[in-house]
């Protein structure tokens, strides 16, 4: 066995990462092997863990496997996200086969996409999930965030619909195997905005100090003077908003664009597949679509698009439970869904407030690390110097304009009451 390392020493532990590997290489069938370790993507595009793309070649054959490793082991990383870690791993040994094995027996392509999990072990200093390697399949991240592009209508639109299809698995197997689901929702519930892991993680400070971010950058006063109100009591109010309703499933929790792979296919429909399942929550579905169109479009994009693609995902939604025989409207009505949506508008607002520091941030700039590795403070966090605070100052002033016109920053206001 032999091994290349292309990263610095000190980003992994290579002894529990040789071991693991061993345990891949064993399910491939191989005994005499070797493996190359790079980066899987920039250090800063992922806060929770290191991800590395691990090749392993069979010696002396053409035979090999390319995986995706993530692991908190020799990082600050690891007393912080344990918790969020060992939700994924749960989600990737508890929930996802459960949802695949309800996709047998449709075909292949109406299918939702899910990751499959090789290894996975949450013990302490042996925290690591080993994945398999989508880029072998033809899935690829989008770069349009990391260049400061918009997202396109296309892409909007099979992300809401494949966002759609990932919750109709819920209500599919709510129906089909109720007491499992039962027993998967009491595990599932949030922990993201709760008191014990954002003590623990240091998140409390990072969720007020980039409100506080976002306050800077506001220009319009009176706008500022209400959300000072909601500022108080920024992470009561997130809370409530993520709480289940009357209508819930397993939603993915942080539903955007770098949580998100696409594959483009000539002939046939593009695919997408959604990463990251550490936020996974039992709550009502908009919060995730809300989610992902507050921190990945903007508000001119919202205005032209915004009731067309609650019918994509509401259509999308009807067309895959059907294939189930389920019908949509003893689910989840119309009406129903329109109702949570309005009532949701005002969370897509507090979470672009805390979360669009990162979704504008150049890899160059500090983020959320800066939790890790060293203080941010307002004053820097209010420099535009670069190209991602400007954007993050236009984007913030963009939303905030936009939630005064529709009258969803009243409705935040209302909510802290």
């Amino acid at each position: 066995m032999s091994l290349e390392v292309n990263i610095e020493p000190e980003e992994f532990n290579s002894s529990e990462l040789h071991n693991c590997i061993q345990e891949i290489a064993k399910m491939k069938g191989m005994e005499d092997f070797e493996y190359q370790v790079d980066f899987a993507c920039n250090k800063t595009e992922n806060f929770v863990a290191n991800i590395f793309r691990v090749l392993i070649n069979d010696s002396g054959k053409s035979k090999n496997v390319s995986v995706i490793v993530k692991t908190l082991v020799n990082t600050t990383r690891q007393d912080l996200f344990q918790e969020l870690h060992k939700r994924e791993v749960f989600v990737y040994k508890e929930v996802l086969p459960k949802f695949k094995l309800l996709q047998e027996n449709i075909d292949i392509d109406e299918r939702v996409s899910l990751p499959e999990c090789m290894f996975s072990s949450t013990e302490k200093d042996r925290e690591i999930l080993i994945l398999e390697d989508l880029l072998v399949s033809g899935f690829a991240m989008d770069n349009k965030a990391a260049n400061f592009k918009k997202l396109d209508y296309l892409q909007v639109r099979l992300v809401l619909t494949e966002l759609a299809k990932f919750h109709a698995l819920s209500f599919i197997l709510q129906r089909k195997d109720p007491e499992n689901f039962d027993k998967l929702t009491s595990e599932l519930q949030d922990i993201v905005f709760q008191d014990t892991f954002l003590n623990k993680s240091k998140l409390r400070n990072y969720f007020s100090d980039s409100f506080a971010m976002s306050m800077k950058q506001i220009k319009d006063e009176d706008a500022k003077k209400k959300l000072a109100k909601v500022e108080t009591k920024l992470l009561q109010v997130l809370r409530m908003f993520v709480e289940p309703k009357k209508y819930n499933v397993l939603c993915h929790g942080d539903c955007w664009i770098n949580n998100i792979l696409f594959k483009h296919q000539v002939m046939k429909q593009s695919k997408i597949c959604f990463l990251d399942f550490q936020a996974m929550r039992y709550a009502n579905p908009t919060t995730d679509i809300i989610y992902f169109l507050y921190l990945c479009t903007d508000a001119e994009f919202r205005s032209e698009y915004f009731e067309t693609l609650q019918t994509v995902y509401y259509e999308s939604l009807k067309s895959f439970l059907r294939l189930f025989d389920i019908d949509v409207r003893t689910v989840y009505p119309l009406e129903n869904f329109k109702n949570d949506i309005e009532e949701t508008l005002p969370f897509g607002l507090a979470m672009a407030l805390v979360e669009m520091r990162i979704v504008t941030t150049t890899t160059e700039e500090s983020t959320l690390q800066n939790y890790y590795y060293g203080p941010v403070t307002v004053e820097e966090a209010g420099d535009d110097s670069g190209s991602g605070s400007k954007l993050f100052s236009m984007r913030i002033n963009d939303v905030v304009e936009e939630s005064v016109n529709n009258g969803v920053l009243d409705k935040l206001v209302d909510a802290i009451n």
